[in-house]
């Protein structure tokens, strides 16, 4: 009876997750300090250890950022609980954007499942994750995502998962390898996880033993989730050659440029009628004073020939 309830793994039941009571959080004591200001302004001082030790209860949080309108925290709740199959029970909480959700994970093993998801939706409504830390800033996406990866053609024996954190430890923090790669039962390439900065120029390949030897192996890697990110927008979806908000500055470059040629060159409509100016990136020369030109001995013999006639 206990398998067919789905009690035998340990996890707790829905009931179980939603009637349970939030635990405050554990006490940090830091010392008292007095403001400082530098150029009027208020500001306080904290070390490294004592931001670490404050942020030690939400080592395991994510942020979960929606990409329309988000569901209810309660429909969010009740997805996690049934879809997610953590092990202990999670707060999922509001943040100040509308469609941001702030969820603390408990444990290690609930924040590498979720992290790692394959299906990034709740209720249909797709969502981005990120691991937070405390220099989590709501209006920027971090540039750190978690990546699934294929290693083709990887032999069996590296499947072991003290390998793959070698062999991975150049792209990101090594997460979990897949169920197939965990269990061997997909022997045509390792599938892993791993959380990378999508804003560097990841590496193609490695070679296992000394490159270029019979012996040795040169290592494909494919990203299979590797999304793009703006630098300059702080985002994901685009990068920086795409990005729309360098555009307008683009154009108006290329609208001061437009009007130095037409200051530069003149009314050029009247030119290229009479054919002097067929390539619209050709200027005349600028000249003070255009001096008269002599007409030529056939014009001037023609000249005294009507003259004569007259006479």
């Amino acid at each position: 009876m206990a398998a067919v309830d789905g009690h035998s793994s340990g996890r707790p039941s829905f009931a179980e997750m939603a009637v349970a009571a939030p635990q405050p959080l554990p006490e940090i004591s830091v010392a008292h300090r007095v403001p400082k200001v530098m150029d009027g302004e208020i500001f306080f001082q904290f070390s490294k250890e004592e931001i670490n030790r404050s942020a030690e209860p939400f080592r395991f949080s994510i942020v979960i950022k929606f990409l329309r309108q988000r569901p209810s925290l309660d429909a969010i709740h009740a997805f996690i609980a049934s879809r997610w199959g953590l092990s202990s029970i999670p707060e999922v909480s509001s943040m100040k954007l509308p469609r941001n959700v702030f969820i603390r994970l408990a444990t290690e093993a609930d924040f590498v499942k979720a992290m790692s998801r394959e299906s990034c939706e709740v209720n249909g409504v797709a969502y981005r994750a990120f691991h937070w830390s405390p220099n989590f800033n709501e209006e920027h996406e971090p540039s750190n995502v978690p990546v699934l990866i294929l290693l083709p053609g990887l032999p069996p024996n590296f499947y072991q998962e003290s390998f793959l954190q070698i062999f991975t430890a150049l792209l990101g923090r090594f997460i979990r390898r897949d169920n197939s790669t965990r269990c061997a039962t997909r022997t045509d390439g390792a599938r892993l996880c791993l959380e990378m900065d999508a804003a560097k120029e990841p590496i193609s390949y490695f070679w296992i033993g000394t490159p270029g030897l019979d012996t040795s192996r040169k290592q494909e890697i494919i990203f299979e989730t590797l999304p793009a990110y703006c630098g300059k927008c702080r985002v994901q979806g685009h990068n920086s050659k795409t990005c729309r908000a360098s555009k307008p500055k683009q154009e108006e470059r290329n609208r001061g440029r437009n009007k130095e040629k037409d200051e530069s060159g003149g009314n050029t409509s009247s030119q290229k009628e009479d054919g002097e100016i067929n390539n619209p990136l050709f200027f005349p020369p600028e000249t003070e004073a255009a001096e008269p030109v002599a007409p030529c001995e056939d014009e001037v013999k023609t000249q005294h020939g009507v003259h004569d006639q007259e006479r």
